[in-house]
């Protein structure tokens, strides 16, 4: 019972995966058969309109410059569409004057004639010209010939779009993708900014910090080698102190050595003195003695006069 179970969901699902198959083939058959017919529709839609235009249909020939100009129908060829559209606006199509305007001042600027061209095609877009409000809307999109401004190219383009003209609503779609890529791009372009306003910030900081340290530490050492100056000054002070007190101490051991000397010269002075003078006194006397007996005296016996 299980195996039929499983075989009966395993031929539902290969049969799920062929019909999604089938769609798919089928998607992409409808697909090519539209591109074709989209394409065959084109050259026959060319064809008509080149017809028209060799007779000298203004709205055809401008038509058929836009189809040389956006390859629609035709190879791409500028040259040729530049051809057509100044046969229309030659025979005045309002149109092909107004997209001959937008190429020239998408080369030369808002130069000369062009002054007077884009204020008429202002005036009429101010007046509700359906075309003049898409090309001036295009203008403010593309920065032709005025500054770029996706919001005022917005307002006249929603307004062209309002009254049928499906270019503007087409253009519409592209300038609202350009002003959210151009948010986007501001948004990445600040924050972008902003990191490296932060990271210069920080590198600044980082610098500074750098500065500072080199700085505390050139003081330090400027500090470091005042001390061992002033070591060194109070070394050698203490020094010249210690030299002096040793030769004030010498020459005090001196001056006492020189003061002891010469008081013990005198000593021994005094004491010849003394000795000398005892020894004359000693003498005086023996003379005195001598001369008041001088029979009394070990001389005696030589003496005539003591015999």
């Amino acid at each position: 019972m299980l195996l039929n179970a499983s075989q009966y969901f395993e031929k539902s699902n290969t049969k799920t995966r062929d019909g999604m198959l089938h769609k798919i083939c089928a998607g992409m058959i409808l697909i090519a058969f539209l591109m074709c017919s989209s394409w065959a529709h084109a050259d026959g839609l060319f064809d008509f309109q080149m017809t028209l235009a060799k007779k000298g249909n203004a709205e055809a020939e401008f038509k058929v410059g836009e189809m040389y100009e956006t390859g629609f129908g035709v190879g791409k060829d500028m040259k040729e569409a530049r051809t057509w559209i100044n046969k229309a606006a030659a025979q005045g199509h309002e149109t092909a004057k107004f997209k001959l305007l937008y190429w020239d001042m998408e080369k030369n600027g808002l130069k000369g004639d062009n002054k007077n061209k884009f204020a008429e095609l202002r005036t009429k877009a101010d007046a509700g010209n359906p075309q003049a409000m898409y090309y001036l809307g295009k203008m403010h999109a593309n920065g032709v010939g005025v500054k770029q401004n996706y919001d005022i190219s917005l307002d006249w383009l929603n307004k062209a779009t309002f009254v049928g003209v499906l270019e503007a609503e087409r253009e519409s779609i592209l300038v609202r993708e350009r002003k959210q890529s151009a948010l986007e791009d501001n948004r990445k372009a600040e924050e972008a900014r902003k990191a490296k306003e932060k990271a210069e910030q920080e590198e600044t900081k980082k610098a500074d910090a750098q500065r500072k340290a080199d700085e505390e530490k050139r003081l330090k050492a400027e500090a470091a080698k005042e001390k061992r100056k002033q070591d060194s000054k109070s070394q050698s002070a203490q020094m010249k102190e210690a030299e002096e007190r040793n030769r004030k101490k010498v020459e005090a051991a001196a001056r006492q050595a020189e003061e002891k000397a010469k008081q013990e010269e005198a000593e021994e002075q005094r004491k010849q003195a003394l000795l000398k003078q005892k020894e004359q006194k000693k003498d005086k006397e023996k003379e005195t003695k001598f001369k008041s007996d001088p029979c009394s005296g070990k001389s005696a016996r030589f003496l005539s006069t003591c015999r």
